[in-house]
């Protein structure tokens, strides 16, 4: 059984372009520029600090919300860790914060590929920092 994220995406792609063994070897030559590009500026700055989400943390299932009177889609909500993902660098997230109905908010730690291990001691020291998770007090009723 599909789970309904997996059906919406496989929805979407279905209305796309076709894909072809030429495309996606272009998509493949176009990420490796911008990967490229994306390294050199790296060298000055090895990591990079910004939102997880555009969203705080939600409940299961959710996959629309309203903030600020906008609809912002699951997927959208992701926008700022897509890029990262694409071009293969080593991320995590820390919590740092939490919204007004308690829900976490983390920073996303992403640094340079094969440097995970610099990932993982800046999200140590941030977490040190804010201190241990701390567990919603949500009504889940």
């Amino acid at each position: 059984v599909m789970s309904p994220l997996l059906k919406k995406h496989m929805d979407q792609v279905a209305v796309g372009p076709t894909r072809t063994g030429a495309s996606l070897l272009q998509a493949w030559v176009r990420r490796d520029s911008i990967r490229a590009e994306f390294l050199q500026q790296m060298r000055k700055f090895p990591i990079l600090l910004g939102p997880a989400a555009a969203i705080p943390a939600f409940r299961h299932g959710e996959r629309s919300w309203t903030v600020e009177g906008r609809t912002v889609e699951y997927l959208d909500a992701w926008s700022y860790a897509e890029w990262f993902s694409l071009l293969g660098n080593p991320a995590a997230v820390v919590p740092v914060g939490s919204s007004p109905e308690g829900l976490p908010i983390g920073v996303q730690i992403v640094g340079r590929p094969w440097d995970e291990e610099t990932v993982l001691m800046v999200a140590e020291v941030i977490e040190q920092a804010h201190g241990p998770w701390r567990k919603p007090s949500l009504d889940w009723s």
